[in-house]
């Protein structure tokens, strides 16, 4: 790791891409088959190094790594470790958002492969990306959390057209993505056909541990730290709070961790991310309240006390992660 931080960025990238440094955690050739352990110190020792972001390819990499085939690992993985092919996540429908299973996409077989039709929205980056992962109804007639495929899309086939959404912050970060009979190969279903649903829910358990942003308490942290340095006359009760909101921080991080550690372990996190996303919500959406409060004024806090509303609903609504952690964790019924 030391010869990695004596590289010039252009030739480090390549080497995180070639080593196994971007994702230690898979096996070999895609990471390192790092243990929980070895991937909490490998992230710790290149902390200060400018790594890839990956991005929505961080959700969808190990669900390929584990369902897809190796010619599809060949083809994809390594020009998305280097950057070179961009992600975004086709899920989320108008009428399938939190209640996901519910889709109405369809994927109708044709000769050689299948023809998918439908609109996805909420969709991510989806004006930048290369391929999309793409959830389809492939039999109407089964119970809804079968006959679903997840199939990998290209962005720039025939039939996809994307509209970005212009947010209340002026971001256009989201859009509504419109297939209309858009052809995907036979050798672009990941997993079993019908069997979709148990490689979505292993990119979900990624993207609510990505969310949770686990390996810290981030960014806002810092900067509710140097807002707090340019205020010193703030009052002690205001001091209290910050000291709170800190405190509060550490300890969602070290739950993050944990859920870290188990998933990396190869253990189910789905209950444990569904805490952490609920908690780091609040959180986020707690710093930035009281910060805006101190500096009504400044445009970082008022973008960020309008950015972090969406974490309410993106990676699952706050009321389908309380319904995951009532019936999964506590043993509570369904709701009628």
């Amino acid at each position: 790791m030391a010869a990695l931080a004596e590289e010039e960025p252009p030739a480090r990238l390549g080497r995180f891409a070639r080593e196994g440094w971007i994702m230690p955690y898979l096996p070999e050739p895609w990471g390192r088959g790092a243990s929980p352990l070895e991937q909490v110190i490998i992230h710790q020792e290149l902390r200060g190094l400018r790594r890839p972001n990956l991005g929505i390819a961080a959700w969808a990499v190990p669900s390929i790594v584990r369902y897809g085939t190796r010619e599809q690992q060949d083809r994809f993985l390594p020009k998305t470790f280097t950057g070179e092919i961009v992600w975004c996540q086709l899920f989320s429908e108008p009428g399938a958002g939190s209640d996901l299973a519910g889709l109405s996409t369809r994927a109708v077989r044709v000769e050689g492969g299948w023809s998918i039709s439908g609109s996805k929205i909420w969709t991510s980056l989806a004006q930048y990306a290369h391929w999309g992962i793409c959830l389809a109804r492939t039999s109407p007639d089964r119970p809804k959390h079968e006959g679903i495929t997840y199939f990998l899309v290209d962005m720039a086939a025939p039939g996809v057209t994307v509209r970005p959404l212009k947010e209340i912050n002026g971001d256009e970060l989201f859009n509504e993505v419109f297939l209309d009979d858009v052809f995907v190969p036979d050798d672009l279903v990941v997993g079993e056909v019908d069997g979709g649903w148990r490689v979505a829910r292993d990119t979900l358990s990624h993207e609510r541990v990505a969310l949770g942003d686990s390996w810290g308490p981030g960014s806002q942290h810092t900067d509710m730290v140097k807002l707090l340095q340019r205020l010193p006359d703030l009052r002690q009760a205001r001091r209290e709070q910050a000291g709170r909101l800190w405190a509060e921080g550490q300890a969602i991080s070290a739950l993050g961790l944990r859920v870290t550690l188990s998933q990396l372990a190869g253990a189910d996190a789905g209950t444990a991310s569904s805490v952490r996303k609920l908690l780091g919500m609040r959180h986020a959406q707690a710093i930035s309240e009281f910060c805006w409060s101190l500096a009504p004024t400044d445009p970082h806090w008022a973008r960020m006390i309008l950015t972090t509303r969406a974490f309410t609903i993106g990676g699952g609504t706050t009321e389908v992660q309380l319904n995951i952690v009532a019936e999964r964790a506590l043993g509570l019924p369904r709701d009628p």
